[in-house]
């Protein structure tokens, strides 16, 4: 997340999938990491209004002692014991190759450190944005990078032109209710936004 973006259309578009699943009770003591390139430019009444954007308290978001540069370090605050399911949301989304030109590791989260906190029981649910690529195409792309380090990753999808949410477990049960809620809430509008990892469904 940076700050430039702050209030764009994805973030009101965020906050409505994050307040249905609390409101469904299908996201267990959510927390969110901004995962923000310019953190030092962030001030209380950002957080605020970005907590306020996403639907959730101030005090779901994920404070850091580290910063995005110290992969390490950062990655290491979001425990599975700290907190259960967790949302990131990188400038771009999951790196799967090098990155695109003009563009700064600190906008991408790695499929490693993605297995760094996908605890067991644990969903991780990160924002995707694409560009120059059709968005299915993308997010198959995405799961198949994270499977080659996270063999029993399953995944569902929620897919529009432009953006995309990933959600993430080791646990197909959870993967599977957030698409099947999606898919009630949806109805016959469902085919064309909600995917599900085909090997959940084999």
């Amino acid at each position: 997340m940076n700050l430039a973006y702050l209030g764009d259309a994805p973030d009101h578009w965020k906050g409505s999938l994050f307040e249905f699943l609390q409101s469904e009770g299908i996201v267990r003591h959510f927390a969110v990491d901004t995962m923000a390139t310019d953190r030092n430019q962030w001030n209380e009444a950002d957080f605020c209004l970005y907590a306020r954007l996403l639907r959730i308290n101030r005090d779901q978001i994920v404070q850091h002692e580290a910063s995005i540069a110290n992969r390490k370090g950062y990655f290491s605050e979001i425990q599975p014991s700290r907190h259960a399911d967790v949302f990131l949301d990188p400038d771009i989304g999951i790196l799967t190759g090098a990155p695109t030109a003009g563009n700064s590791i600190d906008q991408y989260v790695k499929p490693r450190e993605l297995a760094d906190i996908l605890g067991p029981g644990r969903l991780v649910v990160v924002y995707q944005h694409v560009r120059g690529a059709v968005t299915c195409d993308r997010v198959d792309s995405c799961a198949a990078t994270i499977r080659k380090t996270i063999a029993s990753v399953q995944w569902c999808s929620y897919e529009s032109s432009t953006v995309a949410m990933l959600f993430l477990s080791v646990e197909e049960a959870r993967t599977r209710e957030i698409a099947q809620a999606f898919e009630q809430l949806l109805g016959r509008h469902a085919e064309r936004r909600i995917r599900s990892d085909p090997k959940s469904l084999s």
